[in-house]
């Protein structure tokens, strides 16, 4: 059981930077994690240190206290289902608690190798966490001690910082386009409709990568996507920018915007215009689209009276263009929490392909990778059940020189190696230009 805690809240006078708040926590050694929702309805959440951590164990979910010790424990296959479970109870304990973290692609597998410092399954009650909405910012402290948080000074880096990086496939892309290749013919033989195929790339700097200045400026180049940086036991770091909202729930109301289907910006705004236009007419696109949509409608409708998807428009970001649907929810009462549709949602075939079951055993047959926590989930649960969770795309696991890069492409039964190939170089360029 949770030990009795006093819960202090209280808006800040002034409005730190939440990136350098995280960078000097963790240069002080804490663990950090952050999510910052772009504008108009900017939320953001800084997460400093650690009161309880809902974490991935064998059989289900295991509520540990700062030192580690196991205080509860709930069992279930399903390990996003048991958590909201779990938070259910932490709610009722702590009052109006806030969680930051998230899950693996496979939050029934522990992920291993590069990614042994993230468990399946992560969601954090923080020591301190600093709340920004909408231009007014909170914090809420665990512990007594917790405000000293807000004072830490950046350290400064060890070393000097990376100015040029040695970039390499970890798989051959002659090897991965076949692999491509073998998908296709396999989904016009019947094995899946779709499935997604990612890659990775190994950075190596000349000096420092520093994860604050790398979130930092992923949010500055991409201002419409959802920041994240969080760190791992291992002293790595998960950051990226991602452009793409799994769930959101607000009261009685949940929100999703499945994308699939993209293309590159143009150099004017006549070439954007027409890049856009053509991938409205694409019938490839249009198809891997389709399956997500459905799909993400079809997912909520158990928990909705009412469930609403417009077609689908282009949305653009700094450097590629997206066809995306956004979907609504009018739930029932009482509603769903967030976690509970979180886990109805992942995956989407827009980051797994569908049907699911089938498209992973082609991922694990043919993708050739340890996802970890790329194309799974970053984001917040409060203790009303509100939160959101972005999908975590366009990022990469980071040390101290360097880092681990990913990207991924939805297969279909008429895709174009080559074109896949292109496309996963494109979205590659949104985390090297932010590495130095």
């Amino acid at each position: 059981m949770i030990a009795a805690t006093t819960v202090r809240r209280w808006e800040l006078d002034r409005t730190p930077d939440l990136v350098d708040l995280v960078g000097a926590a963790r240069d002080n050694g804490h663990e950090v994690l952050l999510i910052e929702r772009p504008m108009p309805d900017a939320v953001s959440v800084a997460a400093l240190g650690k009161a309880f951590d809902l974490v991935a164990a064998q059989g289900g979910v295991a509520l540990e206290d700062a030192g580690g010790q196991v205080v509860d424990f709930e069992a279930g296959a399903d390990r996003l289902a048991a958590a909201s479970r779990m938070w259910r109870r932490v709610g009722d304990s702590l009052g109006d608690p806030i969680a930051v973290g998230g899950f693996a692609y496979r939050p029934d597998r522990d992920p291993g190798g590069p990614w042994s410092g993230f468990p399946a399954l992560l969601l954090r009650v923080p020591e301190l966490a600093v709340t920004r909405v909408r231009g007014r910012t909170y914090a809420t402290a665990m512990s007594e001690d917790a405000e000293a948080l807000l004072e830490l000074a950046a350290t400064g880096l060890r070393a000097p910082a990376a100015r040029r990086l040695e970039v390499t496939a970890v798989r051959n892309p002659m090897a991965w386009t076949a692999a491509v290749a073998s998908a296709a013919a396999r989904l016009r033989a019947g094995d899946a409709a779709k499935v997604v195929l990612a890659r990775e790339v190994l950075a190596r700097g000349d000096g420092v990568v520093s994860a604050a200045m790398v979130a930092r400026s992923l949010r500055a180049a991409y201002p419409s996507c959802f920041t994240y940086l969080m760190t791992g036991a291992d002293g790595t770091a998960f950051a990226g920018a991602s452009p793409e909202l799994l769930v959101r729930r607000s009261g009685s109301r949940a929100f999703s915007q499945p994308m699939a289907g993209s293309v590159a910006r143009g150099a004017t705004d006549a070439e954007d215009e027409l890049l856009a236009r053509r991938l409205e007419a694409s019938a490839k696109d249009a198809v891997e689209h389709r399956v997500v949509s459905e799909f993400v409608v079809d997912a909520l409708r158990p928990f909705a009276r009412s469930v609403n998807a417009p077609p689908p428009e282009v949305v653009r970001f700094t450097n590629i263009q997206h066809l995306a649907t956004s979907v609504s929810a009018e739930l029932l009462d009482p509603p769903a929490d967030v976690l509970q549709l979180a886990a109805a949602l992942h995956p989407t075939p827009a980051v797994g392909g569908w049907p699911r079951d089938a498209a992973d055993v082609l991922i694990d047959e043919l993708e050739g990778m340890e996802r970890g926590w790329y194309a799974g989930a970053v984001g917040w649960i409060d203790g009303r059940g509100d939160g959101e969770f972005a999908v975590a795309l366009r990022c990469g696991l980071l040390w101290e020189d360097g880092a681990r890069l990913y990207a991924g492409v939805g297969v279909m039964p008429d895709s174009d190696p080559a074109r896949e190939l292109e496309e996963t170089e494109l979205k590659f360029k949104a985390l090297l230009t932010a590495l130095v």
